[in-house]
C-alpha cells in the first residue's frame, strides 16, 4: 500500500512540473500557412486623434515622431506617406459628432498621397437608450449628419470606394444589455440607406462590433441590416486562447464567414501586430499577445484565410499605442510593420 501511494506520489509530481500549456489539446496548436494572393487585398487602418491629453497616460512603444498632435500638417503628411508605403488604402476616422471634423480637414487639406478615409460614425453623441431610442428627432439627426458627412466627404476621390460605393462604419452594433432596443437596426439601417439613396449616394455600410469571440448568433438580427461586419477588438483574459491565438482566432473567424455568407454579409477580418495595455493598466488581466513580426505575418494569413468578397481587411491600428496594436513606425520596431502589410496584401 505504502509503495502504491510513493508511486501516486510521484506522479502527481511529476504532473504538476509539466507546463500547463501541455495539457491542452494539441490540434488547436496548428500551423498557419502562408496565404499567396494574385489580387491585391483592400487595407483600413483605424487612425487614432491623439492630443496631449492622451500622451499624458502611459503608452507602449515610441514612436518615431514622439509624441505628436495629429491635427499638425507635418505629421499627418509623414502618415499619409507611411500608408502609402504600407499599402494602406485607407485610414478610419472615428466621427462622434461635429468634434470629429478637425482631424477629416487634416487629412484632407495638402493630401497628394494614395491613402483614402473612411468614416466610422459613432452614436454614442445621439444618447440613445431604452427609454429614449434611435426613431423620430435623433433618428432624422444620424441622416441629417450622414447626409453632410456625404456632401463634404463621400463623392470626393480622397474618399475610399468599394466598386462605386463609398465605405461607411456604424458603430457599435453590439448593444450593451442596458441598451439592447434602444436601436432597431432593421428600421435604422434601411431608412439610413434611403435618406442617402435618395440624394444619389449607394454607401456600403460595415457594422461594428466592439467585442471579439462573439458568436454570430448572437448579433443575426442586426448583421443582417449591413453590407458587411467587422469585430475590432481581439484582446483576450483566456489562458488557452493566448498560448494558441492565430489558430484559435481562425476557427472563430471561419465560423463568422460560413454564418455571415449565408446571410449574403461579407465578414471583413480586423487583425493587429500585438496588444500589450500593462503599460497603462498594470492590473490589466489580459495577456499580452504579438509584438513580433512572426505573429503579425501569421494573423495577417488568417485573415487572408478568412476575408469575404470584397477582400477586405482591417488593422486595429495605425497608431493606438496604449495598446500596443499600432503598425505606425515605432523606435522597437521601425518600418517592419509596414513592410509586412504591403507583403501580405500587395501583389508584387
Amino acid at each position: 500500500m505504502k509503495k502504491l501511494i510513493h508511486i501516486l506520489l510521484v506522479l502527481v509530481v511529476f504532473s504538476s512540473c509539466k507546463k500547463q500549456n501541455d495539457y491542452l489539446p494539441t490540434n488547436f496548436n496548428y500551423k498557419i500557412d502562408p496565404v499567396n494572393i494574385t489580387e491585391n487585398v483592400n487595407v483600413g487602418a483605424y487612425y487614432y486623434n491623439y492630443t496631449a491629453t492622451d500622451w499624458a497616460k502611459k503608452y507602449t512603444n515610441t514612436p518615431e515622431k514622439g509624441e505628436y498632435s495629429a491635427l499638425n500638417a507635418t505629421i499627418m503628411e509623414q502618415h499619409r506617406q507611411w500608408a502609402d508605403l504600407a499599402g494602406v488604402d485607407f485610414f478610419i476616422f472615428n466621427w462622434n459628432g461635429a468634434a470629429g471634423d478637425p482631424l477629416l480637414s487634416g487629412f484632407v487639406n495638402g493630401r497628394t498621397n494614395n491613402v483614402k478615409m473612411v468614416i466610422n460614425y459613432n452614436t454614442a453623441h445621439l444618447a440613445v437608450s431604452n427609454a429614449s431610442p434611435l426613431t423620430g428627432a435623433k433618428l432624422n439627426t444620424m441622416i441629417n449628419e450622414l447626409k453632410t458627412l456625404a456632401a463634404n466627404h463621400f463623392a470626393k476621390d480622397y474618399y475610399f470606394k468599394t466598386g462605386n460605393q463609398p465605405v461607411i462604419m456604424i458603430s457599435p452594433l453590439n448593444l450593451s444589455a442596458g441598451a439592447a432596443t434602444s436601436i432597431d437596426f432593421q428600421t435604422v439601417i434601411p431608412a439610413v440607406k434611403q435618406a442617402l439613396s435618395a440624394t444619389g449616394v449607394n454607401v456600403y455600410i460595415i457594422g461594428e462590433i466592439g467585442l471579439g469571440w462573439l458568436p454570430p448568433a448572437r448579433y443575426a438580427t442586426a448583421i443582417k441590416t449591413v453590407d458587411a461586419v467587422t469585430l475590432n477588438n481581439w484582446s483576450t483574459d483566456v489562458y488557452d486562447r493566448s498560448v494558441f491565438f492565430n489558430a484559435y482566432l481562425d476557427q472563430n473567424w471561419k465560423n463568422w464567414t460560413d454564418s455571415t455568407n449565408s446571410w449574403n454579409v461579407d465578414f471583413t477580418p480586423a487583425i493587429f501586430p500585438g496588444y500589450n495595455d500593462k503599460t497603462m493598466t498594470p492590473a490589466s488581466k489580459m495577456y499580452d499577445l504579438g509584438g513580433t513580426a512572426a505573429f503579425y505575418t501569421d494573423i495577417c494569413n488568417v485573415a487572408k484565410r478568412n476575408m469575404g468578397k470584397k477582400r477586405m481587411v482591417l488593422i486595429n491600428s495605425w497608431n493606438n499605442f496604449q495598446l500596443g496594436t499600432t503598425i505606425e513606425p515605432a523606435k522597437e520596431y521601425g518600418n517592419t510593420y509596414l513592410d509586412i502589410t504591403r507583403k501580405q496584401f500587395k501583389v508584387k
